[in-house]
Parts: structure tokens; sequence; C-alpha cells
């Protein structure tokens, strides 16, 4: 597989190769499993549902009711309907249910769970035209899409950070609603999501007044997928961490 995204000026690929990319469907290059191994660093390995565990490195496949474990490596999957996700060291997550047959014709879904540590994905065709097919749950709430880019850590309390598009932050206390560069913090399943000046993916102590949007690798490697967003200050009634 091609990595496009990482390619470096001066890299020679040969006129063909580009036209074929061009050409090719997404879900061409997924015959089996939901998501491929962009890039790997460290030992990142996949937890499989009957105990079993394998090393992931880069072009393996992730399957749904697989769990990728990355320990304190980092690792980018890229999905058949275009998302791509990037998981942080020490991060957990499980992808539950997933289906795409190459277009959002209605059948498609792609339902996940973070079970801890920190994520952030540029969601896909999966949850565009219809939001519910699209859900990414915790202990503490769920999130769901309307087209977006957004980050979440969660340890035993959630921050979630949108990027652009917009999210739906939920729990059984209620909902929350997130535009390009808002947060959230939820402290447990039963408190209202409230706004908050930290960013998911910000390093601890005191959050800047207006936060800076990490790179979607959080300085590994570059410009990989986009470059940074530009900053934009939160907005929202209250900001009490």
């Amino acid at each position: 597989m091609i990595d496009w995204l990482s390619a470096r000026p001066g890299r020679r690929q040969g006129p063909w190769l580009l036209l074929l990319a061009l050409h090719l469907p997404i879900s061409a290059a997924f015959a089996e499993g939901a998501a491929k191994v962009d890039f790997a660093i460290g030992v990142v390995v996949a937890l499989q549902a009957d105990g079993g565990r394998r090393p992931l490195a880069r072009g393996a496949e992730v399957s749904p009711g697989e769990t990728v474990d990355t320990g304190a490596g980092r690792v980018q999957l890229r999905f058949s309907d275009g998302a791509m996700v990037s998981l942080q060291p020490q991060t957990q997550f499980r992808i539950d249910a997933y289906e795409f047959k190459g277009e959002a014709a209605g059948g498609e879904r792609g339902f996940f769970s973070l079970l801890k540590g920190a994520m952030r994905t540029i969601t896909g065709a999966i949850g565009k035209t219809d939001r519910k097919t699209y859900r990414l749950d915790t202990a503490v709430a769920t999130i769901g899409i309307r087209g977006t880019e957004y980050a979440v850590a969660y340890g035993n309390s959630i921050t979630a950070t949108t990027y652009s598009g917009l999210i739906e932050v939920c729990n059984s206390a209620g909902c929350l609603l997130l535009e390009a560069g808002q947060s959230a913090h939820v402290p447990d399943a039963n408190t209202l999501p409230q706004f908050t000046r930290r960013g998911a993916l910000d390093p601890l102590g005191t959050p800047p007044a207006t936060p800076e949007l990490p790179g979607f690798t959080a300085g590994d490697q570059p410009g990989i997928l986009t470059p940074p967003h530009p900053s934009h200050p939160p907005q929202g009634p209250s900001y009490p961490y």
C-alpha cells in the first residue's frame, strides 16, 4: 500500500502508480477487515475476542471485534470509508461493529469504543448521510458526529475537542454539542458534559487562555494527514476546568 500522505518531496513515484491510486475505489484495498495500519511506532498489538494477540505493523489489517492496544507506542489506522484514526500511547481502541461497501448508501455502520487513552480522528463516509450509523463509546459518555475531525482523551473522565464539523457528547445526564474550537469535560456518566478550556490532547498543567490545536499525530510525524487547524478560542457559557 502506498502511503501518499507521508510521501516527502523528492521521493519519486511512477505516474502509473498515481493514476492507479486515483482510480482505485477506497474499498478495493480492504477486501477483508475494517482498517489498515498506515504506520506504527513501538510495539502495537491487536487483541482478539478469543484472547489472542498479534503485532501490528504497517499494512496490517484490523477487523471488527479486535482491540488495538498501543502500549508505549502509537499507531495510525486508515478505514475503508476514508476515516483515519491516530491512537496515542497507552490507548485501547476497539472496533465493535463495522460495515462499509464502498459508498454510503444505507446499511453502513461504524461503532467503536475507546477503552482508555487518547485518540484523534478524521471521520469518513460513515455517518455523513446518517449520523446514527457512527458512534464512539466510553464508559462515561457516547460521542456522535455530523462529519468532523475531533479528539478524545479518556481516563476516569473524558475530554473531547472538535477541530472541524460538529460532535455531540451525551450521557445519562444529557447532551452537549461542540463546534469547531470547542472542548467539553465529562467527569462521570451521571454528570452533564460541560465546556472547558482544556483540549483533549493538551499537556497537563495550566490550560492556555487560547489553546493551540495540536497536529494530528501530536508531533510524531507533522503533516502526515493535514496541517494543524488554526486556533479557535473556545466558546460557551462556562469553562470550569
